[in-house]
């Protein structure tokens, strides 16, 4: 009886400390929830986006500084080539001689040789999926006569398009002083290439380009990653960093972000796909359009890093 006795005054000290059990101590009895995750830092040194359906600037950073285009430099090449075949000078169907010249240059290369023979739509392929840089002087010679003439067109046509902090040494983008660019000229450039050429993208979203037995795929990753991209083009200079133009459309909205001077390339990949998915969040439809004296701000965690403008020499990636 005693035992008993016991046991029931046992239970009964148990539950009164179970039912005066403060809340705090129960619930640290139950498994802690994670975290949320804070948004990556944008390490790129400048950037824009911009609702290209009605003009408005979404957000941007560094607009204005100076910095290598690297490849970024073949869209204003391939520019030039769409606006001789708009105008019936050339046709992709056109067979190109390839000179010695194609041998001077580096970095990313389809390898063509001297003597060969090549259309002219294989060259735009190549510059435009695998960044090559012998097909743009092979290009660039073909439908200007010489490399020099061709510069001295793609810098007036930099003008006409209101790119005044821009100025063109070459047709590839390779490294040359005085070679230079900003955020803002390259989101001009482009939508004015979008613009008056859309039939481009057919051929930027191409995922491979083949060229003798090899077999190439296209430089910007997020057309493999990313639904609605469809081009646009990347860009790498060493010292100067990685550089992404990506553009894409859903529900009728189309979007264009520039990111130049990423600290790595698989960072201009995550820093441009996380702009992208933030300003088709962000758009409205029928949004009034605004330009970039009223760009809004990011998120305070995006706005660490300030990238390099050093200079260096040049691989395409």
């Amino acid at each position: 009886m005693v035992h008993f006795k016991r046991s029931l005054l046992l239970l009964a000290a148990l539950l009164v400390i179970h039912v005066l059990q403060p809340d705090d101590l129960s619930a640290a009895s139950r498994k802690a929830k994670p975290k949320p995750k804070a948004k990556a830092a944008i390490t790129a040194m400048s950037f824009m986006v911009m609702n290209m359906t009605t003009g408005e600037i979404l957000h941007a950073k560094n607009p204005d500084a100076p910095i290598a285009p690297a490849s970024l430099t073949k869209i204003l090449s391939l520019y030039l080539i769409y606006e001789a075949l708009g105008e019936g000078r050339v046709r992709t169907s056109d067979v190109v001689h390839v000179g010695s010249s194609v041998t001077q240059v580096n970095g990313s290369r389809m390898r063509i040789r001297p003597g060969t023979q090549i259309a002219l739509g294989e060259l735009m392929k190549g510059m435009a999926i695998m960044s090559a840089n012998d097909a743009s002087v092979a290009a660039a010679e073909y439908v200007a006569g010489d490399v020099d003439e061709f510069v001295r067109r793609m810098n007036a046509k930099a003008l006409e398009l209101g790119m005044a902090a821009s100025h063109f040494e070459n047709p590839s983008g390779l490294r040359e002083d005085g070679q230079v660019t900003t955020a803002r000229d390259i989101l001009r450039l482009s939508c004015a290439y979008i613009n008056r050429f859309p039939q481009s993208l057919q051929m930027h979203s191409l995922p491979v380009f083949e060229y003798g037995r090899r077999t190439r795929n296209n430089t910007n990753h997020l057309l493999e990653t990313t639904r609605y991209v469809d081009g646009l083009k990347t860009g790498h200079v060493a010292g100067s960093g990685y550089h992404l133009v990506v553009t894409a459309r859903r529900d009728g909205t189309r979007v264009v972000v520039v990111v130049l001077g990423s600290r790595s390339s698989g960072a201009r990949f995550r820093e441009a796909r996380m702009l992208l998915e933030e300003a088709f969040r962000k758009v409205q439809p029928n949004s009034a359009s605004r330009r970039v004296a009223g760009v809004p701000a990011l998120p305070a965690a995006w706005q660490e890093g300030t990238g390099s403008t050093s200079t260096g020499g040049f691989k395409d990636s």
